[in-house]
């Protein structure tokens, strides 16, 4: 079966219809004395109220059992302790890093000041910097000289001479 109207003039005829409807209540309140309806726009500005924001609260816990995660209230959390130092009578020296922790990665004796790069830290002659190991841990470590082919640096208050390591 054909359609009688076309999808555009079922519209059109749908809105001639519903407009026909609002003045025809408006034209109908009128007469009867009554103010016509109003209708307001869901995006007209709405009279703002304040509204009170709280404030929050962080309270500090006094003991272990006060303590609590905020994911899993049931949970119990058991505080880390804290390590205490341990005090003999003579001070203990820190200890010795090992020369094979330290790799020349390269030089580059191009340009008006050579670098050296050791685990992957570059060092201008004289410069101090930290160098970190593969276990984790930082030493400092000053850069004395740069040579040709090998780098002369200051740690842990040791001389010690890096060389190039070529074929590898």
């Amino acid at each position: 079966m054909k359609a009688l109207l076309s999808y555009s003039a079922k519209c059109l005829l749908l809105v001639s219809l519903a407009l026909l409807w609002s003045a025809d209540r408006t034209w109908a309140a009128q007469s009867k004395g009554r103010p016509a309806p109003v209708t307001v726009s869901t995006n007209a500005a709405r009279a703002a109220t304040p509204v009170e924001i709280p404030k929050s609260v962080f309270a500090v816990p006094n003991s272990a059992r006060d303590l609590r995660n905020p994911f899993f209230p049931q949970a119990f959390v058991q505080p880390t302790p804290t390590p205490q130092p341990v005090r003999t009578g003579q001070p203990q020296p820190p200890p010795k890093v090992e020369t094979s922790v330290f790799v020349l990665n390269g030089i580059t004796a191009s340009g008006p000041k050579p670098t050296a790069m050791i685990n992957s830290h570059t060092f201008e002659a004289g410069e101090t910097g930290e160098v970190k190991l593969a276990s984790g841990a930082k030493v400092l470590v000053k850069c004395e000289e740069i040579r040709n082919e090998s780098v002369i640096i200051l740690a842990d208050g040791q001389r010690r001479e890096l060389k190039l390591r070529f074929g590898l």
